[in-house]
């Protein structure tokens, strides 16, 4: 019997597959899709509140907060609210105290997010003057 290079590299049966096979590829997709959904859908919430920290700490540079009243730190957030797009949150959630001789505007709110038919993120978010 005569042995050349293809009969060499037969495969025997007993001889297991390596790699990843066809469901265990469409299980990696299907967790990744479902990954990639839940950050779309919370993505938004994370930008409305990066937004807000923005005006808070253009809000705690500004003029009004050094020398306005109430209502008028109130109506320098509900127009930079208007600019920026800002829906969570109004002027009247905001809370507006003296603090040593300085004001301090906190704020806090929940977002209810549907991620999935019976499925909801409950996320906590809270900004303030003093934040860094």
């Amino acid at each position: 019997m005569m042995l050349n290079k293809f009969t060499t590299h037969r495969r025997s049966f007993g001889h297991s597959q390596d790699g990843a096979g066809f469901i265990t590829i469409l299980l990696y997709l299907v967790v990744g899709g479902i990954a990639v959904l839940g950050f779309l859908k919370i993505l938004p919430h994370y930008i409305e509140y990066f937004s807000i920290k923005k005006v808070f700490s253009a809000l705690a540079q500004s003029e009004e907060i050094k020398t306005g009243t109430v209502a008028d730190i109130r109506a320098s957030f509900d127009k930079r609210a208007i600019v920026d797009n800002i829906t969570a949150i109004k002027s009247v959630d905001l809370d507006i105290a003296k603090e040593n001789n300085d004001t301090v505007i906190t704020a806090a709110w929940q977002q209810r997010i549907s991620l999935f038919k019976g499925y909801t993120l409950l996320i906590d978010f809270a900004v303030s003057t003093t934040d860094k």
